[in-house]
Order: structure tokens, then sequence, then C-alpha cells
């Protein structure tokens, strides 16, 4: 039987979306470097770091910015 997905709350899915992003501009940045570097086969993973790093910041983008008060 299938064990049921913990529930994340949304300072936690938050926090980790944070480190996926981090995680992947360090990943695009040391692509870049490979490609500066002559290896023209890692564009395709350079330009996958940047995308999922703008789909993580488009995804949260709601959650990290603060609420304008009502007021």
């Amino acid at each position: 039987m299938l064990q049921p997905l913990p529930f994340r709350v949304p300072a936690v899915r938050l926090r980790d979306a944070r480190e996926d992003h981090a995680t992947c501009l360090r990943l695009a940045a040391s692509y870049r470097i490979r490609i500066s570097r002559g290896e023209p086969a890692v564009r395709e993973q350079h330009a996958w770091a940047l995308a999922h790093c703008r789909t993580l910041r488009a995804r949260f983008a709601d959650l990290s910015e603060p609420r304008a008060s009502p007021n």
C-alpha cells in the first residue's frame, strides 16, 4: 500500500522552493562556465536550469511577496 504524501505547510513549501531555486541557479552558473570553456553540449542543461528557476519563482511569487494591508 502506498503511503500518502505528508502535508507541507506553505512556509515549508516556500523554503523548499527557495532551496531548489538556489540549486538551479548554481547549476546554471556552472553550466555557463562550462559553455564559456568550450563545452556547447551543456547548453540544453543550462536552458533547463534557467527555465526551472523561472518556474519556481513564478509558482511561489505570491507566497514570497509581502502582503499589502487593506488599509
